[in-house]
């Protein structure tokens, strides 16, 4: 009699599960070729195409030449991305939140992939603390292997799933998010993924935020910073690098014709090997070309002077001058200041020039922390859910806080707060005015400690006078006897 197996109701899919699993699992692969090539332009991995019109025939492929573009596009932009947390009413542990997560890194990890492929994600869970894990666990998910179902009307995910690969880039664990419950997957002895345990959280939101780049109202999937234009410009400045390379290695040393000269006079035979041919003549050209002796011709017996020709090497300003041309223009496309892409532009040093040469990137920057800003905010949401302490009216008042994308001197910005403080505008002991100096985090709450200590002390030295400031009180004095 053979036993029946016995199925667990938890650890199987229903059919609607099913068929949203195989639908984001559809979707990850449609995207997984684009997002790649993404992530080769901004590492520098993508081997232009060779036209072979102007370099000889596996030129290219041994030169590589490559150019860091895009990624300088990415980064610079990324640096201007800073962080800072939640501005929180009391009784959130938000910057709680943000210490134990590392979310001043974390935060950069999700930003860069964002900027790379159009859209990132950040996934918030229960942190497992018998292992050292947080209470609540945030962490950036790769784009590559993480997709979500969005609700545009409500603003958030109605679903998510994340791949987790190894070392080959096998899935071997999946990660489906719902509203009120995680489902995870890994791969069994099969080879298969089978639903290994569910976490019922009951939320009723999906414990995943998106972020988005440069979206539109008609395209609202966000698009990454490597746009064609930049893609196009890098490759056209690598074939120029390797016409450069080219130049370098054929035109560098002067090339020389030598008429009714004897070959054995340069050390030259017929029976000679390639190799040994170029070396004779490498010889010739590096110092017996001036002491070519005269030859005698062997019909007339007439002396015969050799005649030299040289061919002038070709000068590397027009590689160098085009290369700059598609700097520029790549400078155009991004909204960055040419010099950070290695080409001085005569526009002054001054700090208003500089400023000016910023503006865009600036801008586009404080853009992005408007758009990014959201996703963090919903993670600050999750986040409060997950600890249950939630409040819908205290929400109102968090926000999310982001360092000046201007990056103003630290003389500047005290300047500008000394100037609002002293006109009323900003409290001097105000979290508010910390930012606009720019201390970070920590800083604002040793500071916070420091004052209440002081403040302290000065209440313990007001209510306990000195001695000195005490009354005196008269002492009679006691009649002596004789």
């Amino acid at each position: 009699m053979t036993t029946p197996a016995i199925v667990l109701p938890t650890l199987t899919l229903t059919d609607p599960e099913n068929d949203l699993v195989a639908a984001m699992r559809a979707r990850l692969k449609a995207v997984r070729e684009a997002n790649l090539d993404k992530s080769k332009w901004y590492e520098a991995n993508q081997d232009p195409k060779d036209l072979g019109i102007a370099t000889p025939r596996g030129m290219s492929e041994q030169i590589k030449a490559v150019l860091g573009w895009p990624g300088t596009i990415v980064d610079v932009l990324e640096e201007r991305l800073e962080f800072r947390g939640w501005t929180s009413a009391d009784g959130t542990r938000l910057a709680d939140v943000f210490r134990d997560n590392q979310l001043g890194v974390e935060s950069g990890r999700g930003h860069l992939d964002t900027l790379i492929y159009g859209v990132g994600f950040v996934a918030v869970g229960v942190g497992d603390a018998s292992i050292g894990e947080p209470e609540v666990l945030v962490t950036a998910e790769s784009t590559e292997s993480c997709t979500v179902d969005w609700d545009y009307r409500l603003r958030r995910a109605r679903s998510a799933l994340s791949q987790t690969s190894d070392e080959y880039g096998t899935v071997v664990m999946e990660t489906l998010y719902l509203p009120n419950e995680t489902i995870r997957f890994e791969k069994t002895a099969g080879g298969r993924l089978s639903v290994v345990a569910r976490d019922v959280h009951n939320l009723g939101r999906v414990p995943v935020a998106r972020m988005l780049n440069r979206d539109r109202a008609s395209d609202v999937q966000g698009r990454s910073e490597i746009t064609r234009a930049i893609r196009y410009y890098t490759a056209a400045g690598a074939r120029t690098l390797t016409g450069l390379e080219v130049n370098r290695e054929f035109y560098t040393t002067p090339k020389y014709t030598a008429l009714d000269v004897d070959p054995a006079v340069f050390g030259l035979d017929e029976g000679m090997s390639e190799q040994a041919k170029r070396d004779a003549k490498w010889r010739s050209t590096a110092g017996n070309m001036n002491v070519i002796p005269p030859q005698i011709d062997p019909e007339t017996e007439e002396r015969v002077t050799p005649q030299l020709h040289e061919f002038r090497p070709s000068s590397p300003a027009p590689f160098r001058s085009q290369i700059e041309t598609y700097a520029q223009l790549v400078a155009a496309e991004a909204g960055i200041p040419a010099p950070y892409l290695g080409f001085q532009v005569p526009q002054g040093t001054s700090a208003d020039s500089i400023i000016q040469q910023e503006y865009r990137l600036v801008k586009r920057a404080e853009r992005r922390q408007a758009s990014f800003g959201a996703a963090w905010l919903e993670v600050a949401r999750l986040a409060l859910m997950m600890r249950g302490e939630f409040d819908p009216d205290a929400f109102r008042e968090v926000g999310v806080t982001w360092r000046d994308a201007a990056t103003p001197t630290r003389s500047a910005a005290a300047d500008e707060a000394a100037k609002l403080i002293g006109s009323g505008v900003l409290p001097p002991n105000s979290s508010v005015t910390y930012d606009r100096v720019g201390l970070s985090p920590q800083e604002q709450q040793r500071l916070e400690s420091d004052r209440r200590k002081s403040s302290v002390t000065e209440l313990i030295n007001r209510i306990s006078p000195t001695a000195s400031d005490m009354p005196t009180v008269p002492v009679a004095e006691t009649p002596v006897r004789v």
